[in-house]
């Protein structure tokens, strides 16, 4: 049962009411009820234990990567994720007339993020089959609604790529992509303080500054991604302009603060269309005393070693090895981080 607009609220008619707690919500639903989202509590276990064993192996697999039936102890940690810095939300399905209090009724939904060491929040949710298509983003919204209040700067998540429900879904909250070690999952990054995510603090990472690169690059993925992370780069990419609704800021005159954070961007292999010609010239315009390096679909048999970069200007890589690429894109982000130091 999906809310309506008219439904949605406490006589604002638009929008559900929020509790002075971030990241609770409370929402009329069509037919009589109410939707009540709230911190996940230990009396939950149950609850949470009914949902899980309401998804099918389908849903087992796109949420653990297995056919994983969790036991009740997991649900139990689940609950207790507070404890260990992180956050869980429940949704849960009151009728109207039940009485009881807000812990009445059925969980129809949970989202909760555990606490990474750089400071990112790692997601995980699950929505009953008869509560999609509208819970899910409900949800992930009210989350990142609570991880922002406390600070959490992003909120990380592996998802199958065969998993186009949660891709879309965090699509269209603005990810960016992470390096991931095989072609069956994808990890992304959602920021919880704008439609960008931002680069995680250097301070948590537990070592020394590593070279941070955004890269551009259709679909995600970024061909030079072994070699980045054999060479000590720190890389997250974003899959540039994408149609007419694009959510990249640098298309509509605004910095970005992935680029803007950046010790080095890198554009590759862009077609030779408008919105990613304006791509390159955007950064270097917004984004001053970044190194801009762009790799051209196709290198020139004749390639030579590239000239440094030019202020204001796009250093075009011509031979497209990807050790080659690493070792010209780290040389210029090396220089650039210890400039800033």
């Amino acid at each position: 049962m999906e809310p309506t607009t008219s439904d949605i609220g406490a006589g604002t008619g638009t929008r559900p009411t929020e509790d002075a707690e971030a990241g609770a919500r409370r929402a009329a639903l069509p037919g009589g009820g109410e939707l009540v989202v709230r911190r996940v509590a230990a009396d939950d276990v149950d609850g949470l234990a009914a949902l899980y064993a309401g998804l099918s192996d389908g849903d087992r697999y796109r949420r653990f990567f297995s056919y994983f039936a969790p036991e009740r102890p997991f649900f139990e940690r689940m609950a207790a994720v507070a404890s260990r810095g992180g956050c869980g939300l429940v949704a849960v399905e009151v009728s109207r007339g039940a009485g009881g209090g807000d812990g009445d009724g059925r969980v129809v939904g949970e989202a909760n993020y555990e606490l990474l060491p750089n400071g990112d929040g790692e997601l995980a949710m699950a929505v009953a089959d008869d509560h999609r298509g509208w819970l899910g983003p409900y949800l992930l919204d009210a989350l990142v609604e609570a991880a922002a209040a406390r600070g959490v700067p992003n909120i990380e998540a592996v998802v199958l790529v065969t998993n186009a429900r949660m891709l879309a879904l965090l699509r269209s909250r603005g990810y960016a992509t992470l390096p991931s070690d095989d072609w069956v999952t994808v990890r992304l990054i959602v920021g919880t303080g704008g439609r960008t995510p931002v680069w995680p603090e250097r301070a948590k990472s537990g070592g020394p500054a590593r070279p941070r690169v955004l890269v551009e690059a259709r679909g995600g993925r970024w061909h030079a991604g072994s070699e980045a992370a054999a060479a000590g780069l720190e890389v997250i990419t974003c899959s540039g302009p994408r149609g007419p609704r694009t959510r990249c800021p640098v298309l509509v005159g605004r910095r970005c603060p992935l680029a803007a954070g950046a010790d080095a961007v890198v554009v590759s292999h862009p077609p030779d269309e408008d919105e990613w010609n304006a791509l390159v010239e955007g950064h270097t315009l917004l984004h001053p005393g970044v190194p801009v390096c762009v790799e051209p679909r196709a290198p020139r048999p004749d390639a030579v070693a590239e000239p440094p970069a030019v202020p204001g200007e796009a250093d075009v890589i011509e031979d497209g090895d990807p050790r080659y690429v690493v070792s010209v894109v780290g040389r210029h982000a090396a220089a650039h981080l210890g400039g800033d130091a």
